[in-house]
C-alpha cells in the first residue's frame, strides 16, 4: 500500500513538473514572438518614415523647380500672382533673411557713384527631414554674379551641411548690352541691368501638413542715367569681388530695371 502510495505521488509530481515546464515554454515563446513583433513593428515603422521623408523631399525638389519657374515668370508682369504648395510632414520650407546686400556702382571720369543698393536680401530654403540623405548638387543657375540673356537668375541648389537644404535665390544682376543706337545727337551704347529681388511677405503656420508659397509681382522700378566719354559699371554683392562692364562709347546709357517680388507662406 504504501508503495503504491509512493509511486502515485511519484507520478503526480512528474506530472505537475511537466504541466509547469509547458507553460514555462509557452511563456518563452511568447515572450519571443512578441520581442520578434515588437521590433518588426520599429523596423518597418522607421523603413516607412524614411520612405516618406525621402519622397517628400523629392517632392520638395520638384516643387522648387516649379517656385522658380512662377517666380521668373511673375516678374514678366507688373501686379501678377502665383503659388505653390509644399507638404510639410517631414521637412519645412522658409524664408531666410540675411545681411547680404548688392550694390551698383558706375565709375565716370575718375569718379565712383552708387547708382543702386538692395540690402536684407533673401532666400527660399526647405529643410528636409532628419532622415533624408544626400550630397550637395546644384540644380539650376550658379554662383556667378554677372549674367547674360540666356542665363537664369536664379541660383537653385540642394546644400548637405548641417542637414539636407534645398535652397533657392536671385542675388545676381542680368546686364545686357544693347549695342550702339543712333539718337538725333549722336550714338548712345545701352546697357539694361536686371534685379530680381525678393521681398519677406507674411508667415502663417499651415494647416493638415501642407503650406502655400505665394509670389506677387510689387512692381517694375526702372532708373535711367546717361554718361559722356565711357562709364564702367560694377555689381558687387556682399563686399565680394566686383564683376565690372566697360563702356567706351561717346555717350552711355544705364538703365537699371527692379522688379520687386513678395514672397508670403501660408
Amino acid at each position: 500500500m504504501r508503495q503504491r502510495k509512493k509511486r502515485s505521488a511519484i507520478k503526480q509530481e512528474a506530472a505537475d513538473k511537466k504541466a509547469v515546464s509547458s507553460v514555462i515554454t509557452t511563456i518563452i515563446i511568447s515572450s519571443v514572438l512578441l520581442i520578434i513583433l515588437v521590433i518588426a513593428s520599429f523596423v518597418s515603422t522607421n523603413i516607412l518614415d524614411m520612405q516618406m521623408a525621402s519622397t517628400e523631399f523629392e517632392q520638395a525638389k520638384t516643387n522648387m523647380g516649379l517656385l522658380d519657374s512662377v517666380i521668373q515668370d511673375v516678374a514678366l508682369r507688373p501686379g501678377a500672382g502665383g503659388y505653390v504648395q509644399f507638404n510639410e510632414r517631414t521637412g519645412g520650407i522658409g524664408i531666410n533673411e540675411t545681411d547680404n546686400e548688392m550694390k551698383i556702382d558706375a565709375i565716370a571720369n575718375g569718379t565712383s557713384t552708387n547708382l543702386k543698393n538692395w540690402s536684407k536680401l533673401i532666400s527660399l530654403a526647405y529643410h528636409a527631414g532628419h532622415q533624408v540623405s544626400g550630397a550637395a548638387t546644384n540644380i539650376t543657375g550658379s554662383t556667378k554674379l554677372n549674367l547674360t540673356m540666356s542665363e537664369p537668375l536664379s541660383f537653385l541648389r540642394v546644400e548637405a551641411s548641417p542637414g539636407i537644404w534645398i535652397k533657392l535665390d536671385y542675388n545676381r544682376v542680368r546686364t545686357a548690352s544693347m549695342g550702339n543706337l543712333s539718337a538725333n545727337n549722336g550714338v548712345y551704347d545701352f546697357y539694361d541691368i536686371t534685379f530680381l529681388r525678393l521681398t519677406k511677405g507674411n508667415i502663417m503656420a499651415g494647416g493638415s501638413g501642407t503650406v502655400n508659397v505665394r509670389v506677387q509681382n510689387q512692381g517694375i522700378n526702372t532708373s535711367s542715367k546717361v554718361y559722356e566719354n565711357g562709364v564702367t559699371i560694377t555689381a558687387q554683392l556682399n563686399g565680394g569681388n566686383p564683376v565690372k562692364c566697360i563702356s567706351t562709347a561717346n555717350r552711355t546709357v544705364v538703365m537699371i530695371t527692379e522688379i520687386a517680388i513678395t514672397v508670403a507662406i501660408g
